[in-house]
């Protein structure tokens, strides 16, 4: 829908490739939102924007036998043939039933399965599998998979770029609606519109009000006269995530919010000098964590997301020992308490060959409306 078949071939070389390196015959991923682990893989092998409902991708390591994708509805089914990159389609009402009759079609009895997160799949087609197939040996293969997605090239930079931008418009034109009166409902709905009606596939939006943020889904409260207002902006367009943490003052802010607001914005910058290939990601972290505690406040350890295809591929912190290489996506944000106050507040970056890039261009300055 919105690759090109050259990156369909270039992907499937490299699945096939660590397919064969682990002796896996054939690969089961399962696809629904790309939140939190589940249909990541299944968007990198589809190119197919699914709506939450766990769809089954069958994927052969010997390329002359075509992925299958089981499908629940006929509308999903019109809509995966015209935009995904799978063209074998089944309709189905009992997925496990039906892969069992893919496995037995394709003779696959005596095969090795890799398994898209034994974490994530229903213990029961485990077992039923196992039944089935005595001789059918089913392997984990989720972290490859979740190695092969952790960059982003070329067509893939392009997406993660205008889902930045439209971060930054959501959040430009969002706080203008950002009135006392008004419900917090209707400011995060109208960040929605805009995000929507760009194109943007899913989003995540929170909001909070008062000196701490306490963010959460938009309620019925009304914005107050002075204060605090903070949103967290995530969309995913074209497959890929990207995230602003901002906040806004209602009049005057008070001392509190002026150095939480210091201290977030220097620590990003600290941090970053290190958010680049040579380095573990420990390092930016650590450096980001440490200013924090020198500069006096106390430091949440919520840092942010390291993103692609899935909301959280992986979270950063001074304990992550993964090795920073260009392509990565990285949502920095530190998350500094002073004491009855604090702050969420970052972007995203993306590294290069020598450093980083800052996706979101909303700058850095503590908005006073």
């Amino acid at each position: 829908m919105f690759l090109s078949n050259n990156l369909k071939e270039s992907r499937y070389r490299a699945v096939r490739q660590q397919m064969a390196e682990r002796s896996l015959d054939v690969l089961i991923a399962r696809g629904s939102s790309a939140v939190r682990g589940d249909g990541a893989a299944f968007r990198f092998l589809t190119d197919f924007p699914n709506i939450n409902i766990p769809l089954v991708l069958v994927f052969f390591r010997d390329e002359d036998k075509p992925p299958v994708m089981l499908v629940e509805s006929r509308f999903q089914a019109m809509r995966a043939k015209k935009y995904s990159w799978i063209q074998d389609i089944k309709l189905s009402n009992q997925f496990l039933q039906s892969l069992l009759e893919v496995l037995k079609e394709k003779r696959l009895d005596h095969s090795t399965i890799g398994i898209d997160g034994l974490d994530k799949i229903p213990f029961l087609w485990v077992q039923r599998m196992e039944e089935s197939f005595p001789n059918l040996k089913i392997a984990e293969f989720g972290p490859a998979l979740k190695k092969l997605r952790a960059t982003v090239d070329g067509e893939e930079t392009r997406l993660v770029k205008k889902s930045a931008a439209l971060v930054d418009l959501a959040f430009t034109e969002g706080i203008k609606r950002i009135k006392p009166g008004k419900t917090e409902w209707e400011i995060v709905a109208y960040i929605d519109f805009v995000l929507k009606s760009h194109g943007v596939e899913k989003s995540f939006n929170i909001i909070s009000q008062g000196p701490k943020v306490d963010a959460y889904p938009p309620s019925g409260r009304k914005i107050a006269k002075k204060g605090m207002v903070f949103v967290e902006i995530t969309a995913c367009y074209g497959g890929y995530w990207t995230q602003l943490a901002r906040a806004v003052s209602l009049g005057k802010p008070d001392k509190d919010l002026v150095r939480l607001h210091e201290v977030s914005v220097r620590a990003i910058k600290e941090a970053i000098k290190y958010l680049k290939p040579g380095f573990r990601v420990a390092k930016p972290m650590s450096v980001m964590e440490e200013y924090v505690k020198r500069s006096g406040l106390d430091c949440t350890p919520v840092y942010g997301h390291i993103v692609g295809l899935d909301m959280v591929e992986d979270r950063p912190s001074p304990k992550n020992e993964t090795e920073i290489v260009p392509g990565m996506v990285f949502i920095v944000h530190p998350w500094p308490v002073l004491g009855e106050s604090s702050l969420l507040w970052g972007e995203t970056h993306l590294t290069t060959d020598h450093g980083n890039l800052r996706l979101n261009r909303v700058g850095d300055e503590l908005i006073v409306l």
